[in-house]
């Protein structure tokens, strides 16, 4: 019911705003005229992370009937971004520290157009821009990362902690080089922001409706400014803490489609079924704490001195539980029911099938990332300098202990194939209890460590001289150095022999004897922390299984119990490696404008030139022995961009422009381990064959037929490269309101993918490999519209003036040659390429006075490519695909008293889940998976002196 009157009270604001936005276009035009920059404002109100001190100023607030604070002055700064710009930005900006509308950065970003995440784990991650995944991510315009990846997450940003988040959708040469989807830049507060004395922060806690949990958050901000004897400086700290409490429950079934005959189902023969079906919880609590302190010094007017540091962490404590229910074997198939008009079988009793096994899972992760530098800008005239060095550390540890069980039986189970409502997989389990510690049995031990990281040394000068030539307005050069490392060490060990035999007792295998679950060292084994919380469609809501706290607290005596050595488990040399990165940049930009008649022209255009040395190690089997392996590679790449802005007058503007991207591959892509088997003889085979003459040997048939494929990674992989083409035409008819239309095409080239490869290694001679290369050509194209305004309609009552409306629309067609990763399997070369939406739009009603304020947003994408899947019984690789989705999100807040705001939030309003299904050979398709994501919570207070 609270659900429902929620949804309705929002529904009718909303009509009320699309009823009404049209007349937004009537707001006073000498108010805005004054409001708006012009279109040939000073070209240092741009934005670009190339300096250390690049931001946009934020128009102040001015005096009138419209409170420009909070929802309306964020659209104002965002605007202002996206307007002065050089390049294609769009921006979210929390005016009001701690106010961006999601706990995570990652979420904020979803609610811009162009701009898609995944969801999972109680918060969204994934981020793709235009449908690109392979993104740079800069703080306050200097490169991050975490641990050996190349870029890093998001989410890992908590909102409280940020200014505003800057998506580049077209590259700059001033720009660091990385990403062919652009660039995200994080701004973090500086004490120069604000006046003077500034403490501020939030506290919350967030209730997790599956995890049933509630865990606090918060952050807190202290800043100030002085003038002193030498000069004014600036000091600000500021420090958080955002944790979720989670669980997901998933229902799945196999992508293997099996057919009933004569013998397993009498009278129904010639039916499909998926052979397997399955249940996952997946519990987690992660925590990410963090803390930046950022110093400024003007000693005189024309001089800036600064240093920062940034520590970002990330906990996770997860608890999963698998259960893994077969339908093959020797089942039998009665009271089967099928899917009207198809021979697919609905539902059906299985009996004599193999008995449903699974693990516990306890997984522990951390990360900790320090970043510290500093630097100078340097004013005078129309000159500046700037300088900035910076140091950054990075380390990902995760450890993973699973312990397998399995049911003591195989029950009988009605199982239904295809569940009303949501679909997907159910079952019941006839005269079975699986809440019964009895009834399982303990198979296994399996352990996983794995230990990244990267560290990094990058300097950049950058020299911008305003010009008096003519339509030549600046020109900006600059040089930058990295030098990056990277390293993994992976081990892995499992064992299912439990205990060993004596004089007089035989060896006990789990797999064959009933080694009950409950009977393991220190087991603790409950039904507990019930998932599919939403809805009764599955009735397994939980089953038992060892608790985490047992599997952890008492991992030396399992260790014992299962014959496996004491502590972790040792690394693999083949699985591990060290790389050492170093680039070297040069770039140069110039900006032009002119006017003709009443329409102004100006824009940029550069070259940038990155030469990339990369050395990386590691180690390979061949033949049984391990043998060290160390490849270098170098490359130099000219990235030129030109972009053009036409004013036609002080609202509406055109922008055209054509960039070129890169990214590099992964450090774990470029890793040169091999594993090579052992080789067939040549002698053995049949007299006549062509591949027992020498001459023969190099051929691609013969060494497919004589070798065992190696596997690993492949150091001569190429930078993913890009030639981007954007349009946008762009009016703004108030200082929160404006409609933009954008097109744009990516020509992409170089996507990585591992496939069965055949080339000639310098150390090991002619291979066929299973490893990484660059596929073909991939071309997204498509269009964006945004429309975004509060209703500053000067016929309105006061109140109604604080209703708003951003809404953003988004569509992209994007094909890729996947070839050769599926080359004998797909049915042409150009595939739809995984991960990217047809369509996608938000719409977000927004209310907003001095004492109160609320938000609805409603964000969805369409059906997209998850993965292709090969299957054994299935020769074509046929994608699974996630149906179209949409969530919708609430908050709300009340400022009682001056400086105090209680906030209210619910996310993922509706509650319904993600779902996947795939095709098989028949053309026919059953749901693949089921996600019931979690819905937050979140109660607590702001406060701002």
């Amino acid at each position: 019911m609270i659900t429902k009157a929620v949804l309705g009270t929002s529904v009718a604001a909303l009509a009320l705003i699309v009823g009404l936005s049209p007349a937004a276009a009537q707001s006073n035009p000498a108010t805005d005229a004054q409001d708006a920059p012009k279109p040939d404002a000073p070209s240092d109100q741009s934005v670009s992370p190339a300096s250390p001190d690049a931001s946009v100023q934020e128009t102040p607030a001015e005096s009138g009937d419209i409170v420009v604070t909070g929802f309306r002055r964020s659209l104002q700064s965002a605007q202002t971004i996206k307007r002065l710009s050089d390049g294609i930005v769009d921006a979210v900006v929390a005016e009001d520290i701690g106010k961006l509308p999601d706990t995570f950065a990652s979420s904020a970003l979803q609610r811009v157009a162009g701009v898609a995440v995944t969801r999972g784990g109680g918060e969204s991650a994934g981020v793709t821009v235009r449908g690109l995944p392979d993104l740079t991510t800069t703080y306050n315009g200097r490169q991050i990362f975490t641990a050996e990846g190349r870029y890093v997450q998001i989410q890992d940003f908590p909102a409280g902690t940020v200014a505003a988040l800057e998506v580049y959708k077209s590259g700059l040469a001033p720009q660091i080089e990385g990403g062919i989807a652009g660039a995200i830049n994080v701004r973090g507060r500086k004490p120069f922001d604000f006046n003077g004395f500034e403490l501020s922060g939030s506290l919350n806690g967030v209730l997790s409706q599956q995890s049933e949990k509630i865990v606090p958050n918060g952050n807190v901000l202290i800043s100030n400014r002085w003038n002193t004897g030498i000069g004014e400086m600036g000091l600000l700290l500021n420090a958080s803490y955002v944790g979720i409490n989670f669980m997901d429950s998933t229902r799945e079934q196999s992508l293997v489609i099996g057919t009933t005959d004569a013998n397993n189902a009498p009278g129904a023969a010639g039916l499909r079924f998926p052979d397997a079906q399955g249940n996952f919880l997946g519990y987690g609590a992660r925590y990410r704490p963090s803390a930046n302190a950022a110093f400024q010094w003007k000693p005189t007017p024309e001089l800036e001195i600064y240093a920062d540091g940034l520590y970002q962490g990330f906990r996770s404590k997860d608890y999963n539980r698998w259960m893994f229910i077969p339908i093959f074997g020797g089942l039998q198939f009665s009271n089967v029911t099928t899917i009207p008009g198809t021979n697919q079988i609905a539902s059906a009793t299985v009996t004599n099938a193999v008995r449903p096994d699974g693990y516990t899972g306890s997984f522990n992760g951390k990360t900790d990332t320090y970043q510290a530098g500093g630097g100078a800008i340097w004013k005078r005239d129309r000159l500046q300098i700037s300088a900035d060095v910076a140091y950054t550390d990075s380390t990902y540890t995760a450890d993973l202990v699973n312990v397998d069980y399995a049911m003591r039986s195989s029950p009988v189970r009605n199982v239904v194939f295809d569940a009303p409502g949501d679909g997907g997989p159910t079952q019941t389990f006839v005269n079975f209890n699986i809440a019964d510690p009895s009834n399982f049995v303990a198979r296994g031990l399996y352990q996983e460590l794995l230990v990244v990281s990267g560290q990094d040394w990058q300097a950049r000068t950058d020299l911008r001289y305003d010009l008096d030539l003519g339509f030549l307005k600046r020109i900006e050069v600059g040089v930058r150095y990295s030098d990056r490392k990277a390293s993994r060490d992976f081990g892995n060990l499992y064992n299912n022999v439990a205990v060993p035999g004596t004089a007089t007792t035989p060896p006990i295998f789990f797999e064959d004897q009933q080694i009950l679950l409950s009977s393991l060292p220190g087991a603790d084994v409950r039904a507990t922390l019930p998932g599919f919380t939403y809805n009764d469609l599955q009735p397994n809501k939980t089953f038992a299984a060892l608790t985490r706290d047992s599997i952890r607290d008492n991992l030396p005596a399992l260790r014992a119990r299962f014959l496996v050595p004491e502590g972790r488990p040792p690394y693999n040399p083949g699985d591990n490696f060290r790389a050492n990165e170093k680039s070297y940049s040069a770039y140069a930009q110039l900006k032009y404008g002119f006017d003709l008649g009443d329409v102004v022209i100006d824009g940029v255009a550069g070259l940038r030139a990155i030469k990339t040395k990369t050395d990386i190690s590691s180690f390979g089997f061949a033949n049984g022995a391990l043998t060290p392996i160390t490849r270098d590679n170098n490359y130099t790449d000219y990235l030129p961009n030109v972009s053009a802005r036409i004013a036609f007058n002080d609202k509406l503007q055109l922008r055209l422009a054509y960039t070129q991207t890169r990214t590099r591959p992964s450090f774990f892509d470029l890793r040169p381990n091999l594993s090579i088997g052992q080789p067939v003889d040549p002698a053995a085979l049949p007299a006549g064959d062509p591949c027992r003459d020498a001459a023969n040997a190099n051929t691609e048939d013969c060494i497919r037929r004589l070798s065992t494929p190696a596997n690993g990674g492949n150091p001569n992989l190429k930078p993913l490269t890009s030639n981007n083409y954007d349009a946008s035409l762009e009016y703004y008819f108030s200082r929160t309101g404006s409609v933009t239309g954008a097109i744009f095409r990516h020509d992409a080239q170089g996507f990585v993918a591992t496939v069965d490869n055949y080339y000639t290694d310098p150390q090991f001679g002619r291979l066929r490999a299973f490893q990484p290369v660059n596929l073909g050509n991939t071309r997204l194209q498509g269009a964006e519209v945004t429309f975004t305004s509060f209703l500053d309609i000067d016929s309105l009552p006061d109140w109604a003036k604080g209703f708003g409306i951003q809404a953003n629309g988004t569509f992209i067609d994007a094909k890729g040659d996947l070839q050769p990763n599926f080359a004998a399997t797909l049915n042409n070369r150009q595939q739809a390429f995984p991960g990217v939406s047809k369509w996608a739009y938000n719409v977000v009603a927004l209310y907003e006075k001095p004492m109160f304020s609320a938000r609805l947003a409603y964000n969805y994408r369409s059906k997209f490519v998850n993965y292709y899947s090969l299957e054994p019984l299935d020769p074509i690789a046929h994608p699974v695909i996630e149906k179209g989705r949409g969530q919708l999100d609430f908050s709300t807040s009340v400022t009682p008293v001056p400086n105090i705001t209680v906030a209210f939030d619910i996310i993922n309003l509706l509650g319904n889940p993600l779902q996947r299904s795939r095709q098989y050979d028949t053309g026919d398709k059953f749901s693949r998976q089921i996600v019931y994501l979690e819905r937050a919570y979140s109660l607590g207070v702001r406060f701002r002196f």
